[in-house]
């Protein structure tokens, strides 16, 4: 660490003044400093002292300055005591009874040790990177203190340019051990380093305002920047930059630097940042910038400052100890409301007594570290905050491993409400994950050594506050990254809340991690709860408003409203109401009674449970989701038009009802009931869905729910002879009913078997209540099976026929000539009896060919066909690559007008496939590759028929292709997902009958051609696939026989030595269509 010797002297000015007593003995003279001395000047010896801006005070042990009479001081200089010895002060102001004065400071003092702290020391006993403890040598120094007993009379002002450095253990930069009778103001910039000391400490109260700004960094264990210990007459105003911490970083390390550091020498914890232990009469203010709205108005906040002056609050503490904290350990004390100036500018309508607009934050930083942002209370003392707290900043904790908690209320805290007004209160808790590694390096174990619980609000028994607001655009966070990890929102074990009004967010999440380095994050173990209120016995009011919901304009800028996370909730009477908005948790309304009211389009899901009988109405176009493992009871049931009841049914137990109503249930007309499965079912079943004293169904109809349920599923509704049970029949769908495709319904029953024992896989295929969304999961189960492959590189072979039957030449020559061909194509086949694809590829071909009988050639040649067919109908595409590489030969005849051309090639092909699960509930991905072998095969001849420069030429084409596919194995996927597939071949035969017409103008020829196109013979293999423990299913490929036209337009450039072409084709057969565009060439050397 590398601390500052002497900070830059500015012009700067430092008085000490007031009103003169006269006293007996002879006058003092006037003495000025106008350059450096190495004198200590005390002003009952120098009578008024001025120290110019060439002014400088060195000294390395003493006082520079002491303040002992009521002569005034003006000071422009510098007071340098770097490597001074302890107990060492800047300028000391004595016990003077009867002074009046008043101080403004704009200079710099320097009070440091000779010494840095270095890196000396790590268990391995070599340098680790970082400096150690201890950060400061000697103790006892002082930047200014003043002491006695006796008042200090008159404002004290630490203006803006000022600096103090202060180095040593028990030290500080600013303490008043005395009164101060006046204003206090600190603007200026502080380091502080050394255990046990403080910035600013003022310990026997001020009378008027203190307003704090400008910045302090205490770095030292038990450091502190603030400590008010003295009871203030007015308000307490923070502005400033106040830093806090004892670590060698602030910042998170890597495990190997962790498992080398000695936590004694660079992980020691720094004190409180900022400690209010007083009573103040006028409420604390944590402040920010203002965006001026009048020109002419110079406090539009109306905290009695200068708007142009005032900064943002940002309070930062890397440790353990709270950033801010509020109480006394020696008695009751009590923060007043704030007060406003008449200049104030919408000042808030409640007079807080903390208001915080700027930021607090507390960081753990390194593992297993607790961090905690705001804490009133807990001092034994009783903590009081009149009218408040409210929230326009920010509180924020986290930790990495630790518990965190942003706003801690302890035993003895009492105010009545907390208001979030555009502001956040957060809490981040991270994992932390070690590894153990083996002598080469390559990781043997993973273990998560720390995890952190994340509480954003906590209310501890003994405290008090019974109302916390939360407007639009605010938020209470929590949120724990780490599987087994857990977050709360708001937790109240004093049993005081009673009221909960929310227009923003209250969130409590946990992020699933991978904690064993298979790159498959584990299953959530920990809990996330949005309110603990389960200490209340009286009831609590849960109420939720959407101030936004009708407001276009403002809804696209201010979201709506939600609630995220477990309610738990105790044994009074609990009312928990939504008009708009969203509810995704599970509400347990413990032993109480209560009600629970949806309207405006407000939706809940989630598990609910109760003891004691709950009204529940859903009104007004709301939603409410009841998930797996309800059960209610409920003194009424109402279902508004419009409306939606979703519940969802234990497989397992079908006659435990979900909802046990005592009292009637009415379904009015358009009211929606929506039922699932908590799991696969395979076997017809009847569940018993609730009970009533009376039902009213409304308009609904109960001989089939479809739209209403799963897909898979077909179910109606019935009721008892008495009109009080609600039974619904579940069946699964006929082919038919489903209009499932032959192949679709040959995987059914193995895919629902093996989504059965995959947890959040039945889920998803449970939540899909439409033919389209269904299908798009389902046939994320199925592998390729529409002849992707055989489609895709099919077009290689008949590419390169069209590409024989371009060669016009027979060179004369004897060196024969060389050709090639770039093709690039999209295949695409159709969903409908078989999934269907899209295929973009290219085919690239090259040949050497020599002359033979004159008329004829002989060739060789390679082709390279790749392409990537990719499913159109699932979420998670599945996304393949195949290729294949073929070598050949052929012949070819050039006769006069006539053409005539054959070849023959053996290839070797290779597969790759990635086929994904993506749902909310569940992913999985599974990864094939293999291998297999082609055989191809083509003949052509045309007829050229000129006049002058028109051309006619007809042509045909034969076309074949063959693919064998060997047997391959998926993985990634688990055993729930990954498939066997067996071996396939397939071929394909096709004819093309063409005619081509052109017109050649000097050397470039364009050409039209159209034509039809006939398969003739086409197998596409079955597909015969099983899961790992699963029963095979077979899933055809369809019927590609048929035919369709084929169209395309070519222009060329030819002559004896060299032909160069550029076209695009198109055609389309029953089964599938392609569509290309293609370069040709040949060349002699």
């Amino acid at each position: 660490m590398r601390k500052n010797s002497l900070l830059t002297a500015t012009a700067l000015g430092l008085v000490l003044g007031g009103g003169l007593i006269p006293f007996t003995g002879q006058a003092l003279a006037e003495t000025s400093i106008s350059s450096s001395t190495t004198t200590p000047l005390v002003t009952s010896t120098t009578g008024d002292l001025t120290v110019t801006s060439d002014g400088t005070i060195t000294l390395t042990s003493g006082t520079a300055i002491t303040v002992d009479s009521n002569n005034t001081m003006s000071f422009a200089g510098a007071i340098d005591m770097s490597e001074s010895e302890s107990g060492s002060t800047g300028i000391l102001i004595t016990d003077y009874v009867d002074r009046t004065a008043a101080l403004t400071f704009t200079g710099d003092i320097t009070v440091t040790d000779d010494y840095t702290a270095e890196d000396t020391t790590s268990l391995d006993e070599s340098e680790d990177g970082y400096v150690e403890a201890p950060w400061a040598e000697g103790t006892g120094r002082y930047g200014i203190h003043s002491i006695g007993t006796s008042p200090f009379v008159g404002d004290i002002d630490i203006v803006s340019g000022s600096a103090i450095d202060v180095e040593g253990n028990n030290s500080y930069g600013i303490r008043f051990e005395n009164n101060i009778d006046g204003a206090f103001t600190y603007d200026g910039s502080m380091t502080l380093i050394g255990d046990n000391s403080t910035g600013i400490s003022l310990e026997k109260g001020v009378t008027g305002n203190v307003y704090l700004s400008g910045s302090v960094t205490a770095v030292g264990e038990n450091a502190s920047a603030i400590k008010i210990t003295g009871d203030l007459g007015g308000s307490l105003l923070i502005d400033g930059t106040y830093t806090g911490y004892a670590y060698s970083s602030t910042s998170a390390l890597s495990q190997d630097v962790y498992d080398n550091l000695i936590p004694a020498n660079n992980l020691l914890q720094a004190g409180p940042l900022v400690t209010i232990a007083s009573n103040v009469a006028n409420g604390v203010l944590l402040g920010s910038s203002v965006t001026s709205e009048d020109d002419d108005n110079t406090d539009e906040d109306g905290d009695g400052l200068t708007d142009s002056d005032q900064s943002t609050a940002a309070l930062a503490q890397y440790g353990s100890a709270p950033a801010l904290v509020i109480g006394s350990t020696t008695e009751d004390i009590t923060l007043g409301g704030l007060t406003y100036t008449s200049t104030a500018i919408d000042p808030p309508s409640v007079n807080y007594g903390l208001l915080i607009r700027g930021s607090v934050g507390a960081y753990g930083v390194h593992p297993g570290i607790t961090s905690n942002a705001l804490v009133i209370g807990g001092t034994g003392y009783a903590t009081t905050i009149a009218n408040g707290i409210g929230i326009e900043g920010s509180v924020t904790s986290t930790s990495y491993g630790g518990d965190t908690t942003a706003v801690s209320l302890l035993d003895g805290a009492t105010t009545p409400e907390l208001d979030i007004n555009g502001g956040s209160i957060s809490a981040t808790t991270t994992r932390y994950l070690t590894t153990t590694e083996d002598d080469d390096g390559n990781i043997t174990s993973y273990t998560v050594s720390n995890v952190g619980k994340a509480t954003a609000l906590s209310i501890s028994s003994g405290a008090s506050l019974s109302t916390v607001n939360v407007s639009a655009s605010s938020g209470i966070y929590a949120s724990s990254s780490g599987s087994t990890g857990s977050a709360t929102a708001i937790i109240d074990a004093s049993g005081t809340l009673s009221t909960i009004t929310n227009s923003g967010a209250i969130s409590a999440t946990i992020t699933a991690t991978d904690d064993d380095g298979d790159d498959v994050t584990e299953t959530i173990t920990g809990t996330a709860t949005a309110m603990d209120l389960r200490a209340n016995t009286t009831g609590v009011t849960i109420t939720q408003v959407d101030n936004n919901a009708t407001d276009s304009d403002d809804d696209e800028d201010i979201a709506a409203p939600y609630i995220y996370g477990n309610i738990l909730l105790g044994s009074g009477n609990d009312s928990i109401s939504s008009s708009g908005g969203y509810i995704y948790g599970n509400i347990d309304y413990g032993a109480g009674t209560g009600s629970f009211t949806l309207t405006d389009d407000a939706i809940f899901l989630g598990k609910m449970t109760s003891t004691g009988e709950i009204a529940m109405n859903i009104n007004s176009g709301a939603s409410a989701g009841l998930t797996a493992g309800s059960s209610v009871l409920l003194s009424s049931l109402h279902v508004g038009a419009d409306s939606t009841l979703a519940l969802t049914l234990g497989v397992d137990n079908p006659d435990t009802p979900i909802l046990i109503n005592s009292g009637a249930a009415v379904f009015d007309d358009d009211a929606l009931l929506y039922l699932t499965l908590d799991k696969i079912l395979i076997t017809p079943s009847t569940f018993k869905v609730m009970t009533a004293s009376s039902f009213s169904l409304g308009n609904m109809t109960t001989s089939t729910l479809d739209g209403y349920i799963p897909y898979l599923y077909h179910a109606d509704l019935e009721t008892n002879t008495a009109g009080t049970e609600l039974y619904a029949n579940f069946r699964l769908k006929t082919q038919e009913e489903a209009g499932y495709s032959d192949n679709q319904y040959n995987a059914l029953k193995p895919i629902l078997a093996i989504v059965a024992q995959d947890s959040g896989a039945d889920s998803a295929l449970l939540s899909q209540t439409t033919k389209a969304s269904f299908d798009q999961v389902y046939n994320q189960y199925l592998p390729d099976y529409s002849g992707e492959n055989l489609l895709s590189l099919s077009v290689g072979a008949s590419a390169l026929n069209r590409s024989l039957g371009n060669l016009t030449v027979i060179p004369d020559n004897n060196g024969g000539q060389y050709w090639l061909q770039e093709y690039g194509f999209n295949t695409k086949r159709g969903y409908s009896d078989t999934a269907g694809f899209s295929s973009t590829g290219f085919s690239f071909a090259g040949g050497r060919e020599r002359q033979v009988y004159g008329n004829q050639m002989v060739g060789a040649y390679m082709s390279l066909t790749s392409s990537s067919p990719k499913d159109t109908f699932a979420i998670g595409n599945e996304i393949a690559s195949v290729s294949d590489i073929t070598l050949g030969g052929y012949w070819r005849l050039n006769s006069g007008a006539f053409k005539g051309w054959a070849h023959a090639g053996a290839g070797y092909a290779q597969f790759k496939t990635t086929r994904n699960l993506l749902t909310t509930t569940v992913s999985h991905t599974a990864i094939a590759k293999w291998d297999g072998y082609s055989t191809s095969a083509g003949a052509g001849a045309s007829y050229d028929l000129t006049s002058g420069k028109l051309g006619v030429t007809p042509q045909v084409f034969i076309d074949y292709y063959g693919l064998n596919e060997s047997k391959h194995a998926e993985s990634g996927g688990g055993d729930y997902f990954d498939l066997t597939i067996d071996e396939r071949e397939g071929h394909l035969l096709s004819s093309t009958a063409q005619v081509n017409v052109s017109y050649k103008t000097g050397m470039i020829k364009p050409e039209l051609w159209l034509g039809y196109k006939q398969n003739i013979s086409a197998t596409l293999a079955d597909t015969v696939a099983s899961f790992a423990s699963g029963d095979p299913f077979t899933l055809s490929g369809g019927n590609i026989e048929g035919g369709g036209p084929v169209a395309g337009f070519r222009i060329s450039a030819d002559n004896p030595y060299s032909y160069f072409a550029i076209e695009a084709a198109y055609e389309k057969t029953d089964a599938y269509t392609n569509t290309s565009i293609s370069l040709r060439t040949r060349f002699q050397f």
